[in-house]
């Protein structure tokens, strides 16, 4: 992106990897630097964030990706939540600007052979690509047990909000339910900024993949280009 202008493509994706007999397109464009303020006014368009790309789904007869964000300031956690919270109380978590580190890079590896049965290693460069390169100010948080590194996730920290990207664990630990922990964790980081939304992408209210994201309450979606209680969705 230079002197103001943006260059959208549509992509295709392949597969759905939510609905089946779905392809997936979307409306995207590449930048290495974005001010905080206009990827704000990107995600309350419903644009999310991979690497340097900047993109919305655009699928044709389909509208199931619906963003979402945590009204963190007024979240109160659920029986289920506050047993996480309280099982990983051991837990260390540690704030480090992003960047690329050898023990990450594995741990995202084993990840997804494991919890995602990737058939061939991910490489380095897919690794970068995706969650090392960012045009705004990001985090990687770690997470130890002890000294060993259990759990990463990724968050783009603007002024007023925080955007939630990626999280990974190692499956070894899943007892510990280490993605909900997650999510109490950077709700409870957005409190201690006194950051009123925590953005969470889409919610896809069919997937069982993505369908977790509404256990979040209070909570808003973007739906005919405005934020309203998720309570008040309709299809």
């Amino acid at each position: 992106m230079s002197g103001g202008q943006i260059n959208l493509y549509q992509t295709n994706n392949g597969p759905c990897p939510y609905r089946e007999d779905y392809s997936w397109h979307n409306v995207s464009f590449q930048t290495s630097k974005l001010p905080a303020d206009g990827y704000a006014s990107l995600l309350n368009q419903g644009f999310r964030r991979s690497g340097l790309s900047i993109y919305r789904p655009v699928c044709s007869g389909c509208q199931s990706c619906i963003p979402i964000r945590i009204d963190v300031q007024n979240f109160s956690q659920n029986k289920g939540q506050r047993r996480t919270w309280r099982k990983n109380k051991e837990v260390r978590v540690e704030h480090h600007p992003v960047e690329f580190n050898q023990e990450d890079f594995a741990l995202y590896q084993q990840y997804q052979k494991d919890w995602h049965d990737a058939e061939s290693p991910v490489e380095e460069i897919e690794y970068f690509d995706f969650l090392i390169e960012t045009p705004v100010p990001t985090e990687i948080l770690r997470y130890y047990l002890g000294n060993k590194l259990i759990g990463l996730g990724w968050l783009d920290r603007l002024p007023e909000l925080i955007s939630s990207v990626y999280f990974v664990f190692d499956p070894e630990f899943v007892s510990r339910r280490l993605g909900v922990f997650s999510l109490l964790y950077e709700i409870e980081y957005a409190r201690f900024l006194n950051i009123r939304w925590l953005y969470l992408g889409y919610w896809i209210e069919n997937s069982h993949k993505m369908n977790y994201k509404a256990e979040y309450q209070p909570a808003q979606i973007l739906q005919d280009s405005r934020w309203i209680p998720f309570g008040n969705y309709q299809q």
